[in-house]
């Protein structure tokens, strides 16, 4: 994912120009680990998805790449990638259904306050995180795009439905997944606030995957933390308020809140 930055010129000129159906694929997507700040697949998503009509695939699982492997080798008129992160094979993740566009929706809560966009392997800690937000009485729906380029139709009309939207990604916040999402909702029309949660701008020091990954707040207990403020309305991007129907089912629960979701 790293060397695909000095590639990017032919994948412009040479391929999305002339619509050729050539697929990308790119491993040791997102951080590394002890790879060194150079080793980083961390500029992939920003990068590329400036190029007319790519298409963006961060599978979160084996089974999902095997299936969007397929899916991009029948796209014949644009290039499609396929991103991936080194280590071991994350575990099977199902989703409870799939949108017409493609979309699975791995959980899906009863209220409609948080909607989690999870970009491939950070499936997983968005599950973790909807968890948390759940003990605190606040529902969360968490849905992987498969493909992240462009951003599904059902993404948008999800996102119009719920308080407030956080993207969860491991590229660059700089341009990143969480960036086009808001400005598709912003372009359709949908005021819903966006907190876009990924990589700081910046080479990142040595270290291991986790390390990185908790030094950039991408950790449950962090980003359940920030996203029960939003909800409470104490900390910017500020979640829509609740409707008048709601606030009485739910104002026991929510009076038990607490800027601490651990």
């Amino acid at each position: 994912a790293t060397f695909i930055n000095r590639a990017f010129d032919q994948v412009l000129m040479d391929v999305a120009l002339h619509k050729a159906g050539v697929t990308f694929v790119l491993d040791r997507a997102g951080v590394t680990g002890p790879d060194g700040a150079s080793h980083h697949g961390m500029w992939d998503l920003s990068i590329l998805q400036v190029v007319p009509g790519i298409r963006l695939a961060a599978p979160r699982d084996a089974a999902r790449l095997v299936e969007q492997l397929d899916e991009a080798i029948a796209i014949d008129d644009a290039p499609t990638v396929i991103r991936f992160p080194r280590g071991s094979v994350s575990p099977e993740l199902p989703a409870v259904r799939r949108t017409d566009d493609g979309v699975d929706v791995l959980v899906e809560a009863a209220h409609k306050d948080v909607l989690i966009v999870a970009v491939g392997p950070m499936a997983h800690l968005a599950m973790d995180v909807a968890e948390r937000l759940s003990a605190q009485g606040i529902g969360a729906t968490v849905v992987d795009p498969r493909w992240v380029v462009p951003v599904a139709s059902s993404v948008v009309s999800m996102a119009r439905d719920h308080r407030i939207v956080v993207s969860i990604e491991d590229g660059t916040r700089v341009g990143g997944i969480g960036t086009r999402i808001r400005q598709d909702l912003r372009r359709a029309g949908v005021d819903t606030a966006v907190d876009e949660i990924g990589l700081p701008d910046g080479f990142l020091d040595h270290g291991s995957r986790s390390e990185i990954l908790a030094e950039a707040g991408l950790t449950a207990q962090d980003i359940a933390r920030n996203l029960v403020a939003q909800v409470l309305g104490t900390k910017v991007p500020v979640a829509r308020p609740l409707p008048d129907s709601d606030d009485q089912e739910l104002a026991s629960e929510r009076s038990r809140f607490s800027p601490e979701a651990d």
